[in-house]
């Protein structure tokens, strides 16, 4: 099957992913005067993490005199169990009051007593210094957004998947992607910024929008650059819905009087496990005791106490079932967040000139768990650091590759895929999340994990392509598959318990032996796995 003629267009720079990220690296590198063009495979915006958000940010200086980014950088790196990039996250810290200031400039609306923040706190966080939207949702942010970028001339290509990354004397060309009514896209470029999300829909359960699949993963492995802590995926602890697709924020409900996590014989789980604080109570460590209970049956939030009062203040986060009358809801954990990511520096450069990471895509910020608030955190401060480092590089050093025999060669590569034979992408997608969500879930053992690196070193099988969208679902199977791998490798290196990574037979956390990063990398062999010690030092 052939792919309808080839579109080739030309931009100073590509932003690959089109949620919060994404348009904030956009804006910012518009604001240095380069030519600035997206490119997502859904709708800019409204199908990313940040549009279902509840539009938390945590920012330092807000609230109480004694908190500044230093502590806020401090409860980063302890939450994070010491594995975080220590410059990375004193950069997040830093600037990420001054992004409330530009995002209410957007149009943002925060919830506000008078001229001051109404500020929550969360888990992990000594102070009280998250900002929330009015209206607890993400969309409050990134449409804003999305307007002031068009306003200022950016430009969008949606509902394409990029496929491969063009490269010239190691230095970035551009992308090519295709549509899923069977366009093909080349786009030259001379810095190209991934903003594409983590890999949470490599697990069965979990509450990501469609897409997240770990696509420019997938696409720096393949052009050699290096990736590391794959194996720290969080699991949000209370999420609705037989796959956890709708979170129940504990952070805001279970600290309110009479709400409770209960087990099926009613218990109250926190006074099981012995917490009598949930402020100490991190999403790691929740979601890992409620796994354990899950294995033996339904695990319910029971909000029968919240008072009318409360209820008024939070409806944005109550489920709606909850107005008519019911007031239990079983909770289950569910994939969330991806620490993992792409190895790059403080201003978003990997090891390939002219590619920048930012977000989700990327290592180092919240080391081996992430605390609430620090999501939205990172991709704003980083999005406006990256974009802005991005966009001067580009219009310094403008390509003149011609990337028309590339994107010949990979418009022939695409049409050689599709085939009559085989297993439908779709089936084998769902095959993989089941066998990722069982083997190497919350709770993970050696057995388990090489039973599934096994699965994923064995020979892909043959995948029946016969259209368009099936192709893009193929490549997101490989893609995943690829990921999945990474993960399992690294999490079966890692012999202990830290953060997010729980190994029931390494049930403890090891200074002595595991203060490391693991880096994945494709070698001549294939996938390689090593660590590198953190620097303490500098943390």
């Amino acid at each position: 099957m052939q792919l309808n003629q080839e579109e080739m267009v030309s931009c100073d720079v590509l932003v690959i992913g089109g949620g919060g990220a994404g348009l904030r690296a956009a804006v910012a590198a518009k604001a240095t005067g380069a030519r600035v063009l997206m490119a997502s495979k859904s709708k800019v915006g409204q199908s990313s993490n940040t549009y279902i958000s509840k539009g938390i940010i945590a920012a330092s200086g807000l609230g109480q005199a004694e908190d500044n980014s230093i502590v806020h950088a401090q409860d980063m790196i302890t939450g994070g169990r010491f594995l975080n990039d220590p410059s990375k996250v004193a950069a997040i810290t830093m600037r990420a009051g001054s992004e409330i200031g530009f995002l209410q400039q957007c149009g943002t609306s925060f919830g506000m007593d008078g001229q001051n923040f109404r500020l929550m706190q969360t888990p992990g966080h000594r102070f009280p210094r998250h900002v929330f939207c009015q209206n607890w949702n993400g969309s409050d942010i990134v449409l804003p957004l999305k307007r002031y970028a068009k306003e200022i001339g950016i430009g969008f290509i949606e509902h394409v998947f990029i496929t491969r990354l063009l490269t010239s004397d190691n230095a970035m060309a551009g992308a090519c992607g295709v549509t899923e009514d069977g366009r093909f896209v080349a786009v030259q470029a001379s810095s190209v910024i991934l903003a594409t999300g983590g890999y949470a829909h490599v697990f069965r359960n979990t509450n990501n929008v469609p897409g997240i699949t770990g696509d420019g993963h997938a696409l720096c492995y393949d052009l050699g650059v290096p990736l590391q802590d794959m194996e720290f995926v969080q699991f949000y602890p209370t999420a609705r819905g037989k796959y956890g697709s709708r979170l129940l924020l504990n952070e805001r409900l279970l600290s309110q009087p009479g709400v409770v996590l209960k087990n099926r014989n009613g218990e109250d789980l926190l006074k099981k496990y012995g917490v009598m604080d949930f402020m100490t109570m991190t999403r790691d460590q929740l979601a890992q005791l409620m796994m354990r209970e899950v294995r033996e049956g339904t695990v319910v939030m029971d909000l029968g106490a919240l008072s009318d009062e409360k209820a008024n203040q939070m409806a944005p986060l109550l489920p709606a079932l909850w107005w008519k009358g019911q007031k239990v809801f079983p909770v289950v954990p569910t994939a969330h967040f991806c620490m993992g990511g792409v190895v790059t520096d403080t201003q978003g450069k990997t090891g390939m000139r002219g590619l920048f990471a930012v977000g989700e895509m990327t290592a180092g910020a919240h080391g081996a768990n992430r605390l609430g608030g620090n999501a939205l955190a990172e991709i704003f401060t980083m999005g406006s650091l990256v974009g802005e480092v991005a966009g001067l590089d580009a219009t310094a050093t403008r390509t003149s590759t011609r990337i028309g025999p590339m994107a010949k060669a990979e418009k022939l590569r695409l049409e050689k895929a599709f085939s009559t034979r085989g297993t439908a992408p779709e089936k084998l997608i769902q095959a993989l999340k089941e066998m990722m969500w069982k083997n190497a879930g919350i709770i993970r053992c050696h057995t388990e994990l090489t039973e599934a690196t096994t699965m994923l070193r064995s020979p892909c099988p043959e995948i029946c392509i016969t259209s368009s969208s099936e192709l893009i679902r193929s490549l997101e199977f490989l893609n995943m598959r690829l990921v999945s791998q990474m993960i399992c490798m690294a999490a079966l290196q890692r012999t202990e318990s830290r953060g997010s990574h729980f190994r029931v037979d390494f049930p403890l956390e090891d200074n002595d032996r595991w203060l490391k990063n693991i880096v994945v990398q494709k070698g001549a062999s294939g996938m390689e796995c090593h660590s590198v010690a953190v620097k303490i030092g500098e943390q």
